[in-house]
């Protein structure tokens, strides 16, 4: 079947999509993620059917809490803990977790693996066609890290979609994880490049109007000001500092002093920012930076479970969740702001 959807519907898709064996892969999609550094933390996996890429491997990982979904008789999908002891057998055929194992928030899932019988580069998912997933996706905040999983051959240029369709943002094969979606600039590629290796799979939101300031994002997200992690690079005592802070907040210099015990501080130039972190005021991030920085985060920030960071221009912004921000830049803990942008 060709890559290109033209006018064939979902049903023709799903025809063609069953004829294909994603279970042989099973082995090299699982090492793949396996070795991809943004899986960590509480991951929702799925119990894989016979003829799907069974992901079992990766649940007895320590780096992982691994959660399960549950599909009940009526209603939407819950999600619970994996407890292997405590499973039974949906009607469908697929194992799922019995009703009284212990329910896991969504808010405290930070990746979910997402099957399908086939996703494109866009990040669209060809599901069964009952919507329970779509629905799930459409539940889970927006730093959630989504990835399908798949086989080479099921990730297709482009799917038919529907106004209820969730896309993921990565989908995961036996030659890699791909990032799915629009077109991004050299800058942002390298942004999302660099992040990886550190535990951050940025999902790229771009707005043409630009994100250039705190303010800017939030209004272009629909989130609260202080929701914006901005990144504002400090030259302190000759040395380059990078403070992480809410948008609702401003940096106070000789509070950033204290912290460091230094003598002075001053923000940077524009030419220096891009000299020293290889990004343009207004888009500089906080994790894949070219050249090692030091980073202080404000507490301020710790209101949120999740936030939104720079996505490498003043275009672009990325939901991710704090704990994970925070760890990928080696951020310290510091007080450095005042009330008041």
């Amino acid at each position: 079947m060709s890559a290109a959807g033209g006018d064939r519907t979902k049903d023709d898709w799903r025809a063609w999509a069953k004829t294909i064996d994603r279970a042989q892969e099973s082995a090299s999609v699982a090492a793949t993620l396996k070795g991809w550094p943004p899986l960590h933390g509480t991951v929702l996996s799925y119990l894989a059917m016979a003829d799907e890429v069974n992901v079992g491997r990766l649940h007895s990982l320590d780096r992982c809490r691994i959660a399960i979904t549950r599909t009940p008789a009526n209603g939407p999908l819950s999600v619970h803990e994996h407890k292997p002891e405590l499973l039974e057998s949906h009607r469908l055929g697929f194992e799922q977790p019995i009703e009284d194992t212990p329910r896991v928030e969504l808010d405290d899932i930070d990746v979910v693996l997402v099957p399908g019988l086939a996703f494109d580069r866009r990040g669209n998912r060809l599901g069964w066609g009952k919507g329970y997933y779509d629905e799930l996706l459409a539940r889970l905040p927006a730093g959630v890290i989504r990835v399908g999983v798949t086989v080479d051959e099921l990730l297709v240029d482009a799917l038919p979609t529907d106004d209820h369709d969730q896309r993921v943002a990565w989908v995961a094969t036996e030659s890699g994880v791909h990032r799915t979606g629009v077109a991004i600039s050299d800058a942002t590629e390298r942004f999302v490049s660099g992040a990886i290796p550190s535990g951050v799979a940025p999902d790229i939101h771009r707005f043409p109007a630009g994100t250039r300031t705190s303010a800017d994002a939030a209004a272009a997200v629909g989130v609260e000001l202080g929701e914006i992690a901005k990144s504002i690079l400090f030259d302190v005592d000759g040395e380059s500092v990078l403070v992480i802070a809410p948008g609702d907040r401003r940096i106070n210099e000789i509070k950033l002093v204290a912290s460091l015990d230094a003598d002075s501080a001053r923000i940077v130039d524009r030419a220096t920012v891009h000299d020293r972190t290889g990004f343009v005021v207004g888009g500089t991030p906080a994790v894949g930076l070219p050249k090692s920085i030091r980073i202080l985060a404000d507490p301020g920030l710790a209101r949120y479970r999740w936030v939104w960071s720079a996505g490498g221009t003043p275009d672009t912004v990325y939901p991710v969740a704090l704990e994970r921000l925070i760890a990928a830049s080696g951020a310290r803990w510091a007080d450095v702001t005042d009330r008041g942008k």
